[in-house]
């Protein structure tokens, strides 16, 4: 092989450079160095501007930070470059929800979905949209989608809230359920199972719930409004009053609690 054909292989200095500042800012993200680490994408991008992975990274960086107009150029430009990328498409759609451009965001989620169907992330965040948009129907099929491509507890919690807003406390119970055998020190797992334990009546298992949510995370405080009202139905009735009092003491304002008591 000659020495011009060898020379032909090698990348340009400028592209090799880049391919450095991008390997520095990889690391420096890594790391939680983030300004750092977009002074290097930036020095990337720079030397080679159609790079879609590296404007990927630079807009996760810059949604991280905070700046969602920059990090809408770059998923953007991300996608542009890329193709239907599934996860820029995700990120793009994340971006445009917090920036009030709802129908465009759910319009990149449905297009990640398509590039890929086991995108959990996508399928989670327009089921999010459409539960917010009172489309129940239509959010139980995301968060069952998500469910099958991710089971975590996060989409069975989703899942059992669309239940429960629709007055189906059995489903929203066994979706609570199923959120705690995946995550079973989840203190939301445990505090919505409570919510529907009393939905349906069944007080003495809400209330034992509600004392467990308490004990992993105080600072749910609605779980001693819950817990009062529960053990007031049982005729628990100091036991119930010391905890409206607790509840009390965290809604000053609510007027139930003032109510109950």
């Amino acid at each position: 092989m000659s020495n011009r054909e060898m020379d032909n292989q090698r990348p340009p200095a400028a592209d090799a450079r880049a391919a450095e500042a991008f390997g520095r800012g990889r690391s420096a993200e890594q790391q939680g160095a983030l300004d750092e680490a977009l002074a290097a994408y930036r020095e990337a991008l720079a030397g080679a501007p159609r790079q879609s992975e590296w404007w990927y990274r630079l807009g996760c960086v810059q949604r991280k930070q905070g700046d969602l107009a920059g990090a809408h150029e770059a998923f953007r430009q991300a996608v542009d470059l890329g193709g239907e990328d599934s996860r820029a498409l995700t990120n793009l759609g994340t971006v445009l929800d917090e920036l009030g451009r709802r129908a465009e965001a759910m319009q990149m989620y449905l297009r990640a979905i398509a590039a890929d169907q086991d995108n959990a992330d996508a399928h989670h965040n327009l089921g999010a949209l459409y539960a917010e948009e009172g489309r129940p129907r239509d959010a139980v099929r995301c968060f069952e989608a998500a469910i099958r491509a991710r089971p975590d507890a996060e989409g069975y919690l989703n899942l059992g809230m669309v239940h429960f807003r629709d007055d189906a406390y059995d489903e929203a119970l066994a979706c609570f359920e199923q959120g705690l055998k995946v995550a079973p020190q989840s203190s939301s797992a445990i505090y919505f199972t409570g919510l529907a334990l009393q939905k349906k009546g069944l007080y003495r298992e809400a209330a034992e719930r509600f004392r467990r949510t308490l004990e992993l995370d105080g600072r749910l405080v609605r779980a001693h409004f819950h817990l009062g009202t529960c053990l007031r139905k049982l005729e628990k009735h100091e036991e119930s009053l010391a905890s409206l009092l607790r509840a009390l003491d965290a809604f000053p304002d609510d007027g139930r609690l003032h109510y109950q008591l």
